[in-house]
């Protein structure tokens, strides 16, 4: 009896429910064989050549490993049953069933697009730092005080990165945060229309101004001030167009009509968002705003794949942030209240961001 003719005594939902249980607990496997895919460069291989078997990859990869075809065969069709590559099932000259793989519907955002790939993010999440910072969790809950990042390695992850303690990992947290921002941001630039009327446009904690480049491209009229702190901006490259000024945006933010602000709010307590959103207040024209690009987390814990995506942000924030967290419509609106805007807007959204502007009250 072929195992299509077996009898079955479960029904279609006990299936569901028992296989969704039992896949939980393996959530973790595909984003490590994900990364190990990358690692080895398949993903790419396969943009250039289309669909090969997993002896074919192993050669143009020159793995001398004679069992390294059978293991990225498994590897590979784990990845195809979530869309992430594709599979053709033929057969070899002896008959036998044989997988060819290429791209999948949802590898287009971890192969090289002009930077605006996830796999620096994905290569992030799942690098070994970060990954055994999960392990203190349960501590973090019962003791309070540190995050889970500091816990673990007796520093706060933004001294980790710029301290020089290592620097793969912190080229691999630089490459993660350039490679996320030019996936969403020139949507955001394309059709946010916020900075027309703006002379200048202030990007409070941009980095090394990779995204007023961005925003220049859709807005070449405005004054471009990239903000940071000074040994952040010692780093930041020439950009045409664009101003790099060192300071720190706790004590006082440049003069501006728009002050740009893309995910610093999640990164602290309210306190830490009143005092800058004041300090942006204080520094707007009269009739100037604040543009906030953030996730909006809804109140009531849906199933849905944009409230999924929005609550595992929130969580690495709780694992890299002492008091850092993503927020609720209402809570943006209790920090703007306390800050001296009216009510947030919230005017449009691309993939999980939205972008939100705070008008200065008067």
């Amino acid at each position: 009896m072929s195992s299509e003719e077996a009898p079955v005594f479960t029904t279609t939902h006990e299936d569901e429910d028992i296989l969704t249980a039992v896949e939980i607990p393996s959530m973790v496997f595909v984003p490590m064989v994900l990364k190990g895919v990358f690692e080895l460069g398949i993903l790419e291989l396969l943009a250039k050549s289309g669909q090969l078997s997993p002896s074919e990859i192993t050669a143009r990869l020159s793995i001398g490993n004679p069992g390294a075809p059978e293991i990225i065969d498994r590897m590979l069709r784990l990845l195809a049953s979530y869309s992430i590559t594709s599979c053709t099932l033929i057969e070899d000259k002896g008959g036998r069933p044989q997988r060819l793989y290429g791209l999948g519907p949802r590898s287009k955002y971890f192969v090289g697009n002009d930077g605006a790939s996830l796999a620096p993010l994905h290569l992030l999440l799942q690098d070994k730092t970060v990954l055994q910072t999960w392990h203190c969790l349960k501590d973090a809950v019962k003791e309070g005080g540190i995050d889970l990042f500091t816990r673990t390695h007796g520093m706060h992850l933004f001294d980790y990165v710029s301290g020089g303690r290592d620097p793969r990992f912190t080229d691999l947290f630089n490459k993660a945060m350039r490679a996320q921002s030019a996936i969403y941001l020139p949507k955001i630039a394309q059709h946010y229309h916020g900075f027309s009327k703006a002379k200048t446009v202030v990007d409070v904690g941009g980095g090394i101004g990779e995204t007023l480049k961005i925003i220049l491209s859709k807005n070449p009229h405005i004054r471009a001030i990239n903000y940071d702190l000074p040994h952040v901006i010692a780093a930041a490259p020439p950009i045409p167009g664009v101003e790099h000024v060192g300071g720190d945006m706790l004590k006082a933010v440049p003069k501006a009509d728009v002050h740009f602000l893309k995910h610093i709010i999640h990164g602290g307590d309210d306190d830490f968002c009143v005092k800058v959103l004041r300090n942006c207040w204080q520094a707007l024209t009269p009739i100037g705003k604040v543009v906030i690009v953030e996730v909006v987390i809804p109140e009531y814990p849906g199933t849905d794949e944009l409230s999924q995506s929005t609550f595992l942000m929130d969580m690495n924030m709780l694992r890299i942030t002492p008091c850092g967290k993503d927020r609720t419509r209402r809570e943006y609106m209790e920090l703007a209240r306390a800050s001296g805007f009216h009510d947030p807007k919230f005017v449009l959204r691309a993939y999980n961001m939205w972008v939100i502007e705070l008008h200065k009250k008067i």
